[in-house]
């Protein structure tokens, strides 16, 4: 006669269940402790759709901030048996820019200044960056705390951001635009790989030029770009506050009047060949070299950019 198995589970079954209860403990620590990359999670994500036959693109809605900074991730090329997973910023409305045919220059400038201080308060960067209008001129000053890394020509993934914001307003503009890099007073150390200041603040123009063109398309004919090292100080070289305000890159934007030049009587683009000694105009041999800059520009240099533009 065969013997009657024992009542209840086997005796193995404990064991089992104390291994599993041991092992979902060390899961739940594990995730515990772990950083959750968002980006990593939508890739498995993605791959368990994949599995289960229900791939497709995907796209998060919401803003990564990751110290402060909005960051935009995105897996680009994907191989054919890895799903497309993007994320990055949401999409922002770019605010239109509001001008008339026969807006004067001031007028354009004024209304591009606004605007472009409607986005700066958006992201909550009214104090950081500087904006000021001359004229019909607007100058956006960026300080280089939040553009490069010290010492470095490399822009910052939080000021990309920043000008991915800012240039689609200032591209719907024509102007002119004036990319100009500054510097403190401070000599660079001899390990830097530039030269000097000089060359420090050619390169940082050089950088934003290049996001200008490449992430956002400006025409290069309207560019010009510009490195003056500490020769344009705007505040005191002599306090580590002025020496902050220094370092800087400014986009200046040039409107002039939309008949193709300065106002009569300035001198600037597009007036009468300047009159010579006698009153009835300078000689072929002379012409153009007694053009003057526009008198009513404050901006250093800014005249004669005027001045050269057909």
């Amino acid at each position: 006669m065969a013997k009657k198995p024992a009542a209840g589970a086997p005796a193995w079954m404990a064991t089992f269940a104390d291994l599993m209860s041991l092992l979902l403990v060390l899961f739940v620590l594990l995730l515990t402790f772990a950083e959750m990359d968002v980006v990593k999670y939508k890739a498995i994500a993605g791959s368990v759709k994949a599995a289960f036959g229900f791939a497709k693109d995907d796209q998060l809605a919401g803003v990564i901030e990751m110290d402060g900074s909005l960051l935009g991730k995105a897996i680009k090329n994907p191989s054919p048996d890895t799903p497309r997973v993007i994320t990055e910023l949401p999409p922002v409305q770019t605010p239109q820019v509001d001008i008339e045919k026969n807006d004067t220059g001031q007028e354009r400038a004024e209304k591009l200044e606004n605007t472009i201080e409607t986005v700066l308060q958006r992201m909550g960067l009214t104090e950081e960056i500087g904006i000021e209008r001359k004229g019909d001129e607007v100058v956006v000053r960026f300080p280089d705390d939040i553009a490069f890394p010290s010492g470095s020509s490399q822009i910052n993934e939080e000021f990309g951001a920043i000008l991915d914001r800012v240039l689609p307003v200032i591209n719907q503009t024509d102007g002119t635009v004036i990319v100009a890099g500054h510097t403190d007073n401070i000599p660079l150390s001899p390990s830097s790989r530039f030269q000097s200041n000089w060359d420090l603040s050619a390169s940082r123009a050089t950088s934003v030029l290049h996001w200008m063109i490449n992430e956002n398309h400006m025409d290069p004919n309207r560019l010009i770009l510009q490195g003056f090292g500490d020769s344009r100080p705007i505040a005191d070289n002599g306090t580590p506050e002025g020496r902050a305000k220094n370092r800087r890159v400014e986009l200046t934007i040039i409107l002039e009047d939309q008949q193709g030049g300065a106002k009569p009587g300035t001198g600037g683009s597009g007036s009468s060949t300047p009159a010579g000694p006698s009153g009835s105009g300078s000689t072929p041999g002379q012409q153009g070299s007694t053009a003057t800059p526009q008198e009513d520009s404050g901006r250093v240099g800014t005249g004669f950019i005027r001045q050269s533009r057909p």
